[in-house]
């Protein structure tokens, strides 16, 4: 057990590292909260799309925001990652009071925040001379083996952040989604950059587009379907990312080499709101990534 100190609050970690590679190699932080089986589910198919369709070295982190009664334990059996089970509650500075507390879930939503600090305790991990952090949200996908290289390709002198979506909510000029942005870890720490979320103007991992452009850098983003349906009509007729209602992040040539479950379902509640759910996210993946669906 260890206790880092971020915003304030203490935080006791639970940490296993299985890979290490030299700073060349992209540190993968995924950050996740898993109250039931179903969760579960979706992290394992994120991990395993992370394993499968990366070629390059990397480290995958996965840190698990303090899940409840025991949840996140198998991930300490998991072959080829690094984990950090956090065992402190995420809670913002203005809402550490008792009275804030026991009346936080009915007025309050700290998923923004917690993920924040899970970003936050992921980037305290790996060595500070790494060369390349990834933001990864949980119902998210690789799907295609060029997938990091490419995010990489588009790194240079003036580019200093990659990623698989540009949101224009927020800001006009936009910033790149946590959800799954490539960053110069070593421009991320020579701006003192973090992660955290400044609301209601900027969500969580906003700032820190915000603040390379402040620093005269620029940054890219895939075309995505989310913004450009009009991009799945480039997909052939059979192809199975025009079969479900997911964010498809595009390469150069047109490939789809990202997914992300996105809006409308609540995956901390197991809830259908509308769009695709995570068991068919699941079996989704296991039918047409792994090929291991019966």
């Amino acid at each position: 057990m260890c206790i880092v100190r971020i915003d304030g609050r203490d935080y006791t970690l639970q940490i296993r590292q299985q890979v290490e590679q030299s700073p060349e190699s992209p540190r993968l932080i995924v950050v996740a909260y898993q109250p039931n089986e179903q969760a579960q589910e979706v992290l394992r198919v994120c991990i395993r799309a992370v394993q499968h369709f990366t070629q390059e070295p990397h480290e995958l982190w996965i840190v698990d925001n303090n899940s409840p009664n025991n949840n996140a334990e198998w991930l300490l059996d998991f072959p080829e990652i690094n984990v950090v089970l956090n065992h402190t509650e995420p809670l913002p500075p203005d809402k550490r009071s008792p009275w804030q507390r026991l009346l936080k879930r009915k007025q309050y939503n700290y998923g923004s925040y917690a993920n924040a600090i899970g970003l936050e305790i992921g980037r305290r991990m790996i060595d500070p001379d790494t060369h390349y952090l990834m933001t990864l949200h949980m119902d998210t996908m690789p799907c295609h083996r060029n997938w990091l290289a490419y995010l990489k390709s588009k790194i240079n002198d003036k580019v200093r952040a990659t990623g698989v979506r540009m949101d224009t909510a927020r800001t006009p000029e936009g910033v790149l989604h946590v959800l799954g942005y490539l960053v110069d870890f070593q421009v991320f720490q020579q701006l003192d950059l973090d992660f955290l979320p400044e609301h209601p103007r900027y969500d969580v991992g906003d700032r820190v587009t915000v603040g390379l452009r402040k620093a005269g850098y620029g940054v890219y983003a895939c075309p995505n379907s989310l913004w450009n349906p009009e991009l799945l009509e480039s997909l052939p007729v059979d192809s199975p990312f025009r079969l479900f209602y997911m964010d498809r992040s595009f390469d150069d040539a047109g490939n789809v080499i990202f997914l992300h479950l996105g809006r409308g379902v609540r995956k901390s509640f197991g809830k259908e709101i509308k769009g695709t759910s995570p068991t068919e996210w699941v079996r989704f993946a296991e039918q047409y990534l792994f090929g291991t669906a019966s």
